[in-house]
Formats: C-alpha cells, sequence, structure tokens
C-alpha cells in the first residue's frame, strides 16, 4: 500500500515538472528564438571562418578570433549596403503596386457572373497583401532584435569549438564520437542548405528584376523581390510569382503579359538544370509538398520565427534520426 502511494507521488511531481517546463519554455520562447536564430546564423558563417583560418597573415595563419571577425564584418557590410541601397527603394515601390493592387485586379476581364464575387475579393486581397508585406519589413525594423541576434552569434562563433566541446561532454564516452560527427554533418549540411538557399534567392529576385525591368512591367522592383521570397517555397513559389507578374504584364499589354510568361519559363527551367545542381550541389532536401507543410506548420505555430526556423529545424532532426534512430542494415 505504502509503496503504490510513493509511485504515485513521483508520478504526480514528474507530471508537474514536465508542465512546469513546457510553461517556462512557453515563456521564455521569443529568447529561445534570438538563441534558435543565432545558432543558424553561427553554423551558416562556420564554412567562412574556417576558410579565413586557412589563410596566412604576416607568415601565421589568422586566428579563429581574426577569422570570426573578418567573417561577421563582411556580413554586417552587405547588410549595410542591402539597408541602404535596395531597402527604400523598394519600399516605395511595394507600396506602389499595393496601392493599384485593386485597379490591376478589377482590369482583368472576367465573366459576368464573377464580378460580384471577384469585386467583393479585391479589398479582402489588399489587406491580406499589405499585412503581409508590414509583418515583412517589421522584422528587418526590429533593430534591437536583430543587433541582439548579431552580437550573440559573434559571441557564440568566437567559442564554437568550446562550446562544442561542452556539449559532447555530456554523452556517454562511448556515444562521443557518434555525437561529433552529428555536429559536423549538421554544420555541413544545415549551413550550405542555409547559404544556397539565400544565394538562390538572390539569384532569382536579381534575375526577375533584370528581365522585368528590360520588358518595361510595372512595379518591377517589387516583383523581384516577390520572385525571390517565394523561391523559398519550391514549385508553389515561383509558379505564384510568376502569376503575379503574368496578370500585372497583361493588364498593361498582351505582349508585355506573353513576355512575363516566357521570361519565368525560361528562368524556372535555368534554374532546375543549372542553378540548382551548382548551387545547392549533393545537400539533400526535401520534397515540395514536405517543404511546404514543414513551412505551415512552423508558420502557425511560432509565427514568422517558425517559418524561417521551420525546414533547418526538420534538418537537424532528420540527421539525428538517421545517426542515432535508425539501425544500420
Amino acid at each position: 500500500m505504502d509503496k503504490q502511494i510513493v509511485i504515485s507521488l513521483k508520478t504526480i511531481l514528474f507530471t508537474l515538472l514536465i508542465f512546469l517546463g513546457i510553461f517556462v519554455l512557453y515563456k521564455l520562447g521569443p529568447i529561445i528564438g534570438i538563441i534558435f536564430l543565432a545558432t543558424l546564423v553561427v553554423i551558416c558563417m562556420e564554412q567562412p571562418i574556417k576558410y579565413f583560418m586557412r589563410k596566412i597573415l604576416f607568415n601565421k595563419k589568422i586566428s579563429r578570433g581574426i577569422a570570426v571577425l573578418i567573417s561577421y564584418l563582411l556580413l554586417v557590410l552587405v547588410l549595410v549596403a542591402v539597408i541602404t541601397f535596395i531597402v527604400p527603394p523598394l519600399v516605395v515601390e511595394v507600396q506602389k503596386m499595393l496601392v493599384s493592387l485593386p485597379s490591376i485586379i478589377s482590369g482583368i476581364k472576367v465573366p459576368e457572373e464573377w464580378q460580384l464575387s471577384f469585386t467583393d475579393i479585391i479589398p479582402e486581397t489588399s489587406k491580406i497583401s499589405s499585412g503581409v508585406v508590414n509583418a515583412t519589413f517589421s522584422v528587418f525594423s526590429n533593430v534591437a532584435t536583430f543587433v541582439s541576434i548579431l552580437v550573440i552569434s559573434i559571441y557564440m562563433s568566437l567559442d564554437w569549438e568550446n562550446i562544442k566541446k561542452g556539449f559532447i561532454s555530456i554523452f556517454p564516452k562511448k556515444t562521443q564520437d557518434k555525437v561529433e560527427e552529428t555536429i559536423l554533418e549538421i554544420e555541413k549540411n544545415v549551413g550550405a542548405w542555409i547559404r544556397g538557399q539565400l544565394l538562390l534567392m538572390l539569384i532569382i529576385g536579381v534575375g526577375s528584376l533584370i528581365g522585368l525591368a528590360i520588358l518595361g512591367v510595372k512595379y518591377a522592383v517589387g516583383l523581384g523581390l516577390l520572385a525571390g521570397l517565394f523561391e523559398a517555397i519550391p514549385n508553389v513559389g515561383p509558379v505564384l510569382s510568376a502569376v503575379v507578374a503574368g496578370i500585372i504584364g497583361f493588364t498593361d499589354s498582351p505582349i508585355k503579359g506573353l513576355g512575363v510568361v516566357a521570361l519565368f519559363i525560361v528562368i524556372q527551367q535555368l534554374e532546375n538544370n543549372l542553378i540548382v545542381p551548382k548551387i545547392m550541389g549533393k545537400v539533400s532536401g526535401f520534397r515540395p509538398l514536405v517543404v511546404l507543410l514543414i513551412l505551415l506548420v512552423g508558420a502557425s505555430l511560432f509565427g514568422i520565427v517558425g517559418a524561417i526556423c521551420a525546414i533547418p529545424v526538420t534538418m537537424i532532426a532528420s540527421i539525428i534520426l538517421k545517426k542515432f534512430l535508425i539501425t544500420e542494415e
């Protein structure tokens, strides 16, 4: 009888501790999100840091501290250049496109029976589009969060080797080698995926911008941004950006509309057959449907941070499962 009571008390205490842990994690959600984003930045920056560490300066190899400072200085310079020269005209361009969106949509010839419902949709489309754009730019305007992520990332990069050693030492000695291999694989795959995805988005965005500008399509800058952002969603994203750009092109003239369709077909072919194989290399990805579901789940559970972290988290979980839970034949 007494033994049964003791077990019951342990169960209650254990359950309370679990709920307490969940509550603490919930309250510390924003901080955990910042730390996780900083960790992703560290993983992404590890390869450039190792590259500079292999270089010789004054007849000596560059130390990790100097390599970290050089890598993050280059990152900050790129971000400053983007914020200074690209963001202001981009905001103006997107605002113009959103203001003109109802007239653009109303200018599309649709069957008469669709007129009422289509007109009702126009204001809601404008609201949704405005909300998405405002949410996107609010992330970049939150200077305090950005600075926090950057500073934490720099400190973590400076002490990254010791952090890894401390983490590995937690595990039993017989599994430490496998843990170290797993961390190295995560650094390689996740870092390569993040860098490759960002470069791919940049290339598609700039390529779309140049092509649309040559065709004389309105709001080329905003549409280029849209194409770059939607590139994060395989298969579905490029189609959506092509549809939006095509609609704007056709409202101006049929020739421009056909030109926009041809442009996005060419970009898609180049992407699938040349750009993606060269940039992404042998980095294993997920199927487009899986990626879309992961993004939806991440965004619905944790908002913008969840959408940003969803794919890397899934990649990390997949690597850990393959290393520890899936037995080799």
